[in-house]
């Protein structure tokens, strides 16, 4: 499965938020799958996003950091939906396991890890946060209100009112399960 739409690629959806969604995807509600079972899993995930290099090998302190933060981020994009400031301590929590430190490439100041090994590929996610927070993007990550479903999406909607991860999927099957339901209250 796919973090977004065809339609939402055609509108250029960050990199940032692919990578986000991406990661808040690795659980598949729907087909009940968890990409992340293993620290082997965890580091294939990371490498093959550039997140670390080839030779670093996640343990499974690692795994357990990265799935809670994954646990974090999915509630932070149910709350996009929800428009909701709740604070995720959750989320803060395990961040705070995983410091970050200003680096400088060039002259250009970035957050970089303060850890090594593949805590730094998983701090590296709470980069991609604070990123998405600077460019204006954090709160289009979404995830979408079909209760089956619960993809994570980017919201490309003008007025970032978008509900589901797909109009023709779950959109459509919530809309028709709606109409059913009037009609069988008319009878």
């Amino acid at each position: 499965m796919t973090t977004t739409t065809a339609a939402d690629r055609d509108r250029g959806v960050p990199p940032v938020a692919e990578l986000l969604c991406a990661f808040a995807n690795t659980l598949d509600v729907d087909a009940g799958t968890d990409d992340l079972g293993d620290p082997a899993a965890l580091t294939g995930w990371l490498t093959a996003r550039g997140l670390v290099d080839g030779d670093v090998r996640a343990s499974a302190s690692d795994l357990a950091l990265a799935t809670a933060i994954r646990s974090g981020l999915r509630q932070a994009m149910v709350q996009h939906h929800d428009r909701s400031d709740a604070a995720l301590a959750g989320l803060d929590e395990v961040a705070a396991r995983l410091p970050l430190r200003l680096g400088f490439v060039g002259t250009r100041p970035r957050l970089v890890p303060a850890v090594e090994g593949g805590s730094a590929g998983v701090a590296r996610l709470l980069v991609a946060v604070a990123n998405a927070e600077a460019d204006g993007i954090w709160a289009r990550l979404k995830v979408c209100a079909a209760s089956d479903c619960a993809w994570a999406f980017y919201d490309t909607s003008k007025n970032r009112s978008r509900h589901w991860c797909s109009m023709g999927v779950c959109g459509n099957r919530q809309k028709t399960r709606a109409y059913r339901a009037r009609q069988r209250a008319k009878d």
